[in-house]
């Protein structure tokens, strides 16, 4: 088959991955921008063509960038708070993207940024090396 009739093949399939993608993340990834980041996952070797689009929608700063967490509603707060904890990660992180890839085809992502880590939990681990007080 050849490329061309598999990318029109494969097209409803990136489109649905692309929707899928913005739903998890949320109001701030654009459609255009989520079907670059799916392209670069899915078929890597269409890089040229994300590279093509980003030089003619040139955006912000390209690169991996994190929004501020005390800037979201809490309705939003609460739900990536529940993303997190059911995978560990933002939507966007576990496509794995190569943030040099990112880059250099010129496309600017925004990201979740980190929750604030609550006080309880700054010495939940001990440090590395480090022997409770009763033990020989």
């Amino acid at each position: 088959m050849k490329l061309h009739t598999a990318r029109w093949f494969l097209a409803p399939v990136r489109q649905l991955r692309t929707r899928r993608l913005m739903a998890r993340h949320g109001p701030t990834l654009s459609y255009d921008t989520a079907w670059a980041l799916i392209t670069l996952h899915s078929a890597p070797d269409e890089t040229t063509l994300v590279r093509a689009w980003a030089r003619e929608n040139p955006g912000a700063a390209p690169g991996i960038h994190y929004d501020h967490w005390h800037t979201l509603s809490q309705a939003e707060q609460q739900r990536r708070l529940r993303w997190l904890r059911r995978h560990g990660h933002s939507p966007i992180q576990l496509l794995q993207p190569d943030a040099d890839l990112i880059h250099s085809t010129g496309l600017h992502v925004l990201d979740w940024g980190r929750p604030p880590i609550p006080a309880d939990q700054h010495h939940a681990t001990p440090p590395p090396g480090h022997k409770p007080a009763n033990s020989p």
